[in-house]
C-alpha cells in the first residue's frame, strides 16, 4: 500500500479462526475507508493464516510471527503501522459501522485528547448482542456525550470502563512513552492508559459501537489472582511517576512478580440434584438478555440436571424469563404480607 492511510488498525490474533472472518469483515464494512488493517499473526496453529489470505482487500497487512503475546503483537505492529491513529480491535468481536468514522471525527475536531473509547456490548458466542450487558454501563455517562476518564475509575477489584479492543489513539504519542510493556503479563493496556493520562486527556464516546464475543469461560475469572496483583501494581507504579517522574520499569528495576495462584480445593460433590449453579449465573443471564435461546437451553440443561432440588437454581432460571418488573413486583407483595 503506497497510499498512508489517516488510521492503522490493528487486530493480533492467536488461533482465532472460528470468529476472524466476522472481525474482519466489520472492519472493511466501516465507513470511514481510509485505513490499513494489520493484522499479526501471532503463531496461530489454526487455519487463521489462512483466512485472512483468503481477502484480497489491499488494505489487509498480515504479519506473521513466532508466539510473542499480545504486549509485544501489538508493539511490532505499532513499528510498521503508517497511520496518524492507531485503532485497537480484537479477533472475535465486532464493530459496527460508525465506530471508526466517529472516534476519528472526535480526535480532530478534540486536539486536546490523545485517545477516544467507545462503550461495548456484550455478544454471545453465535453473535447475538445482549444489549443489557454493557461496559461501561449507561450510568457510567450521566447522559453526556462522552466522559473524560480519570485516575478514579482504575481499581485493583474491578476492570476500568475503557475496553481495550475500542481504543483509539494518537500513534506518535503512544511511541514517545515506548509503547506497550510486556513486564505486564495482564493489564498491559491499564498500564499503557494510565501513562497516557498523567500527561493527556482520555475520552470515553457514550456510544455502543463495539460488541465483545463473550466465551464460556472468563479469563478474568480463571486468573483474577494474577490480575488483581497487575492491577495493583500499575496503580502503585503511577503514584511513583506522577511523584517522582519514574517507576521502578523506568528505573530498570525489575517488576514483582505475581504471587502463586491459590491452589484449587475440589469442594466435595452435593447430593444428586443438590448442587448450587450460581457459577451460570451472570453467562445464563446474558443469554437470555441477547434471545440466545439455544445457549440458554443449554445452560438450563446443566442447572437442572445438577440441581433440580434447589429452588434457588430454579429462581435463577425462572426470574429472567418472567421479567424484573414482574420479579419485582411479586418482591413488593410478599414484603407487603409480610408486615401484615
Amino acid at each position: 500500500m503506497n497510499h498512508t492511510p489517516t488510521v492503522s488498525i490493528l487486530m493480533p490474533v492467536y488461533n482465532g479462526q472460528d470468529y476472524l472472518r466476522p472481525a474482519i469483515d466489520s472492519i472493511l464494512a466501516q465507513t470511514f475507508s481510509d485505513f490499513e488493517l494489520l493484522i499479526v499473526n501471532d503463531g496461530s496453529k489454526d487455519d487463521s493464516q489462512k483466512i485472512v489470505e483468503s481477502y484480497t482487500d489491499p488494505r489487509i497487512v498480515l504479519i506473521n510471527q513466532k508466539n510473542q503475546g499480545v504486549a509485544r503483537s501489538l508493539n511490532n505492529g505499532l513499528e510498521i503501522a503508517k497511520g496518524k491513529y492507531i485503532r485497537r480491535h480484537d479477533a472475535d468481536d465486532i464493530s459496527t459501522l460508525d465506530s471508526l468514522k466517529n472516534q476519528i471525527e472526535f480526535l480532530e475536531a478534540h486536539k486536546d485528547y490523545v485517545m477516544v473509547c467507545n462503550q461495548q456490548a456484550f455478544m454471545t458466542s453465535s453473535g447475538k448482542i445482549a444489549d443489557g450487558y454493557r461496559l461501561p454501563r449507561n450510568k457510567y455517562f450521566g447522559g453526556k456525550a462522552y466522559k473524560d476518564l480519570s485516575f478514579d475509575d482504575f481499581s485493583a477489584n474491578a476492570s476500568s470502563p475503557v475496553v481495550h479492543g475500542t481504543a483509539c489513539y494518537r500513534r506518535d504519542d503512544v511511541m514517545k512513552l515506548g509503547k506497550y510493556r510486556p513486564e505486564f503479563i495482564v493489564s498491559e493496556d491499564n498500564d499503557l492508559w494510565l501513562r497516557l493520562l498523567e500527561k493527556n486527556k482520555i475520552a470515553i464516546l457514550n456510544q455502543c459501537t463495539y460488541h465483545m464475543r463473550i466465551h464460556g469461560e472468563s479469563a478474568t475469572a480463571r486468573y483474577s489472582h494474577k490480575i488483581a496483583h497487575f492491577r495493583e501494581l500499575l496503580l502503585v507504579f503511577s503514584n511513583d511517576r506522577r511523584k517522582t517522574g519514574t517507576d521502578p520499569l523506568m528505573r530498570g528495576e525489575e517488576i514483582t512478580p505475581s504471587p502463586e495462584e491459590p491452589k484449587f480445593v475440589e469442594e466435595p460433590k452435593a447430593p444428586k440434584g443438590s448442587r448450587n449453579r450460581d457459577d451460570l449465573r451472570y453467562m445464563y443471564n446474558l443469554v437470555m438478555d441477547a434471545k440466545d435461546y439455544k445457549l440458554a437451553r443449554k445452560y438450563a440443561s446443566e442447572v437442572i440436571s445438577d440441581g433440580w432440588k434447589l429452588p434457588s437454581n430454579w429462581k435463577m432460571l425462572v426470574f429472567p424469563i418472567i421479567g424484573n418488573k414482574f420479579v419485582n413486583m411479586g418482591v413488593g407483595l410478599k414484603s407487603a404480607f409480610r408486615k401484615k
